[in-house]
């Protein structure tokens, strides 16, 4: 009994922090996607201030790796900023959404997919582009576990084939 009891805390905990990490990730997601549609480069809330990517850094970080970037990144590269005009923009919507979707939790895990997409093409062009720095594959890595985590609390347990009501969720910790 004590090592259900254990093994069910142990599995509300991990899901919390994904919970907080899912969260956090939206954040960073809708951030910057809402940096994009209003052209906004930094935010200052008191003494924090953070520095956002809009539409024209991210079309300057494209065209710097694209210039670095090999063969086929570099032949990529060069398609996404002469069609730069319409994919601002469905980069700025993808953020938007995938920020929303990790935050509500609501579709999160093809959320976390989309936010794999994104991150993992932004950790290929660098890496293609010589342009190294180890916090480019934290993202895609945290989204992808978050792409194959068991069902974490959101809008999505709300859906029609989210979790079935009235059945036993064992997932949730015991209590006595």
């Amino acid at each position: 009994m004590l090592n259900t009891l254990s093994a069910s805390a142990l599995l509300h905990r991990y899901r919390i922090v994904l919970v907080t990490v899912r969260a956090f990730l939206g954040i960073v997601y809708l951030s910057n996607g809402l940096a994009k549609l209003f052209s906004l480069h930094s935010l200052t809330i008191g003494p924090w201030k953070s520095y956002l990517i809009n539409r024209t850094d991210a079309l300057g970080i494209q065209r710097s790796n694209t210039v670095k970037a090999p063969g086929f990144l570099h032949d990529l590269g060069n398609v996404v900023v002469d069609h730069w005009d319409v994919l601002q923009w469905l980069l700025t919507v993808g953020e938007i959404s995938v920020g929303l979707g990790l935050i509500l939790g609501l579709l999160s895990q093809v959320s976390a997919a989309g936010g794999f997409i994104l991150a993992f093409s932004t950790f290929v062009f660098a890496l293609g582009s010589g342009v190294w720095t180890y916090d480019y594959l934290f993202e895609p890595v945290i989204l992808l576990a978050l792409v194959f985590a068991p069902g974490l609390p959101g809008l999505d347990s709300r859906l029609p084939w989210g979790r079935l009501r009235g059945t036993k969720d064992t997932t949730a910790p015991i209590r006595q």
